[in-house]
């Protein structure tokens, strides 16, 4: 593997201003390791020119691949078209804005070497400002919370992955942000390394503060993942705690009936049976997915969970 061929791996939306610089200092990297590599490089719908400077860059790099978004997809979709497009045994990921510095590529690959499937970057030090910071520490918390696995800086858009990874990877919604914990529970290894994290040399940030669809792919990943193999155990889990609630809103609705008025009575009482409602049809819902799972969780679904298959001797013979 040493001598393979790396796909690095480049959304790009909107920076002209970087790609140059970028692709030099990647290329002055690899012209020092003595291994070859390939840029591929999705322009997910810029407006700047950003098209213009790739092919401009194309025309003297034949390394370069480009693909072109008809509009903004959003970072899920270009690390797929990615993906798709990468032939190297290694894929690198790295954002066009350069708070990435390609410098540490070689340590991303000395770490895969050791055995890891994933090697994911971690910011020590971040360049954002303080309540970014604290937004991204508590989307860490919770991840590892939910998911039972800890990553310091699952967000990092600095990551290695050989082939059977991220030809593995099935990217939907913003589920990048997760891309650690999908690795993870699949049972490859993954490892993170602290990188630096400079200031952005252009333009501003694409990403909003409030990142509520992470919050959401959160959700959406860590239910669709405990369903496949046991939902009905799930739902009848979940439906524990919503009966927990409507007894807790019984006695409070019993408490307001002396000290109340109706209004907040009634309020109490009509959340009370929601939570009944609730907690009655989730064990009815997971039964169902249990009915139906039957259906499809067949050979070759199970196939799916094998990462190798050894023979017995007599099977060879």
């Amino acid at each position: 593997m040493a001598s393979s061929l790396v796909s690095i791996i480049v959304p790009a939306y909107n920076e002209v201003e970087s790609l140059d610089e970028l692709f030099q200092r990647v290329k002055a990297v690899f012209l020092q390791i003595e291994r070859p590599f390939e840029f591929v490089v999705i322009d997910d719908g810029s407006t700047d020119g950003t098209l213009e400077k790739l092919k401009s860059l194309q025309n003297e790099n034949p390394n370069i691949a480009i693909i072109q978004h008809f509009k903004n997809f959003g970072k899920s979709l270009s690390l797929m078209q990615g993906f798709e497009a990468a032939s190297g045994k290694i894929a690198i990921t790295m954002d066009a804005d350069l708070q990435y510095q390609p410098e540490e590529i070689p340590s991303f690959l000395e770490k895969l070497e050791e055995g890891y499937d994933l090697v994911s970057g971690w910011r020590m030090s971040r360049k954002d400002t303080t309540v970014k910071r604290w937004v991204s520490m508590i989307y860490n918390k919770l991840t590892a919370l939910i998911f039972h696995v800890e990553f310091k800086d699952v967000n990092s858009g600095f990551k290695a992955y050989t082939r059977d990874v991220y030809k593995w990877i099935d990217l939907r919604g913003d589920l990048h942000r997760l891309i650690p914990v999908l690795v993870a529970h699949k049972g490859f290894r993954v490892v993170e390394i602290p990188i630096s994290h400079k200031d952005r040399k252009h333009g501003s940030s694409k990403y909003r503060l409030l990142r509520h669809r992470g919050l959401l792919d959160i959700i959406a990943l860590a239910v669709s993942q405990t369903t496949q193999i046991r939902p009905f155990h799930f739902f009848c889990e979940v439906a524990v705690v919503f009966w927990i609630l409507s007894f807790l809103g019984l006695g409070g609705w019993l408490i307001a009936l002396e000290h109340a008025p109706f209004a907040v009575q009634f309020l109490i009482s009509a959340i009370s049976i929601w939570f009944i409602f609730v907690g009655t049809i989730f064990p009815i819902f997971g039964f169902y997915l249990e009915v139906e799972a039957c259906r499809y969780q067949g050979a070759k679904w199970r196939e799916q969970l094998v990462k190798e298959s050894l023979p017995s001797e007599n099977l060879n013979h």
